[in-house]
């Protein structure tokens, strides 16, 4: 089959260009979305906000034509997330600053609700649609990763400064992007995915500009280095720590800057990781204030009597504490930090369930999203969350272990089939 009609195919599949067929049409759109989003990412400041919306809408429709229940797994979800979005709504009653934790809130639940719903429909999919927005997310994908590796080029060779703020909070978000795609695209069977994930990777390490990725693709690195029956027991040892070092780390942090100081520890790298260690150091102290409960959602930003007397941290706000693990400490206290906690730990052992390189992907997204929430980025902003949302969704999508087949799918949906 010619290039021209495997593309047909996939767009397509084996109906009409003009079809009148409302599940054929519905999902149409969610190819259009799976193509078109990565790139959209990349160049659109808020497209992950809106795309996760319109996917999560296509996935309406889709249950709605196909009058599908929900799975199981997906009410169990629900369930979970909306247990996170009371809490997260109920700590406006003890807020600092009652508008910020209100808006948290209203952002937790509705992106809840668009991933419930685009999941379910991600579930639910016949295995003809399900293989066909497979091929449309990987074109979508390589494209993505190409117009972030140019773009790192871009602000790296034609630019006065690469170094320049405005250039590197852009290249903190879409170099994050790029992470979630890479790691999709180096589980793949093809060489050519890898080889260009590969690309990415190091690319990113001589010439982006997030510490956070930077890290996590180091991780992801040695995990795809490891023999394969030797990866779960990696990342249980890797989350396990994390979730102890999360539990532990505001009554550790302030010992441990001041010991790495007394050494000299600290001055080889005073713009990220100093920094960072002294930003941390400073907030232990307000967790101790309501240590329980916190100060509500969202309020870490702008917390500005936080710092008091910084040795490296210079900035002239608080954008946040560059760490969910403080965040969370801060703004819901230790019930918010064992919250997260467990979410890790019930998501490590749906990943464990999974095998081969469904399992490398999901276990890899997990590491990139923990490792760039605990550097960089809060995990209130509206496009880490529609991210998030979609980063999991291709997860599932391009997971076929977890996929239910269906050998009637044709049958009930009218799916002509495709032809090799």
């Amino acid at each position: 089959m010619s290039f021209f009609k495997k593309c047909r195919a996939v767009i397509f599949g084996g109906f009409p260009v003009y079809t009148k067929n409302k599940d054929e049409i519905v999902f149409r759109i969610l190819v259009g979305v799976y193509t078109v989003s990565p790139v959209l990412f990349v160049i659109i400041e808020m497209s992950p906000t809106a795309l996760a919306f319109i996917a999560a809408l296509a996935g309406v429709l889709s249950l709605w034509t196909t009058r599908s229940s929900f799975d199981e797994g997906i009410k169990t979800l629900a369930l979970a997330l909306g247990a996170l979005s009371f809490f997260v709504c109920l700590s406006v009653l003890w807020s600092v600053d009652r508008a910020r934790s209100l808006a948290a809130a209203r952002d937790v639940f509705s992106y809840s609700i668009a991933a419930i719903l685009l999941l379910q429909c991600i579930l639910t999919l016949p295995n003809a649609q399900r293989d066909r927005l497979v091929k449309a997310s990987l074109a979508g994908l390589l494209v993505g990763v190409l117009a972030v590796t140019g773009r790192e080029l871009y602000f790296a060779f034609c630019t006065e400064n690469p170094r320049f703020v405005g250039n590197v909070f852009t290249l903190h978000k879409i170099t994050v992007y790029g992470a979630f795609f890479a790691a999709i695209l180096l589980s793949q069977p093809v060489l050519l995915w890898k080889g260009l994930a590969a690309v990415f990777a190091v690319l990113t390490l001589l010439y982006g500009q997030s510490t956070g990725v930077d890290v996590a693709i180091i991780l992801v690195a040695v995990i795809f280095a490891i023999p394969a029956r030797f990866r779960q027991p990696a990342f249980v040892v890797f989350f396990a720590a994390y979730i102890v070092f999360a539990l532990i780390a505001p009554f550790v942090v302030s010992s441990l800057f001041t010991l790495l100081e007394t050494k000299g520890l600290l001055a080889f790298h005073p713009g990220t990781f100093a920094a960072r260690l002294d930003l941390w150091q400073m907030i232990s102290p307000h967790i101790a204030e309501k240590p329980i409960l916190g100060h509500g959602a969202n309020t870490m930003r702008n917390a500005v009597g936080v710092v008091v007397n910084p040795t490296y941290y210079a900035l002239t706000d608080l954008p946040s504490a560059h760490n969910v693990v403080f965040d969370l400490w801060y703004e819901l206290g230790v019930v918010g930090i064992t919250a997260y906690a467990l979410v890790l730990a019930a998501i490590m052992r749906m990943i464990g369930r999974l095998r081969g390189p469904s399992h490398f992907m999901s276990g890899s997204c997990l590491i990139i999203a923990v490792v760039e929430l605990s550097v960089d980025h809060r995990i209130w902003l509206s496009w880490v969350l529609g991210a998030l949302v979609f980063t999991a969704s291709l997860c599932i999508l391009h997971s076929h272990s977890i996929i239910r087949p269906r050998a009637d799918d044709r049958i009930k949906v009218g799916i002509a089939p495709l032809r090799e």
